[in-house]
């Protein structure tokens, strides 16, 4: 039995490991961004835990409302398909 080499085997990245290697990219990046800047980073003030609740509260509620409304025209047009 032959050993695959890495030429002819095809790789594809799940996109769940896609999303954890941008969330270790940005904790890095924020990291590296707080020891840098140390003082002159005090336009990030405005950013507090309340503001980034709700930010997250109301992103979910959008994608909600999308995620909703795609359903909704895609059972709309199999129904239409099967009249």
């Amino acid at each position: 039995m032959k050993a695959q080499t890495s030429q002819t085997r095809q790789s594809s990245v799940c996109q769940q490991c896609m999303i954890i290697r941008y969330f270790i990219a940005t904790a890095v990046t924020i990291v590296v961004l707080a020891l840098v800047a140390s003082d002159d980073i005090k336009f990030l003030a405005m950013f507090t835990p309340e503001r980034a609740s709700v930010a997250i509260v109301v992103a979910g509620a959008l994608m909600a409302v999308v995620k909703y409304w795609l359903w909704r025209r895609e059972t709309s047009e199999q129904a239409f398909e099967t009249d």
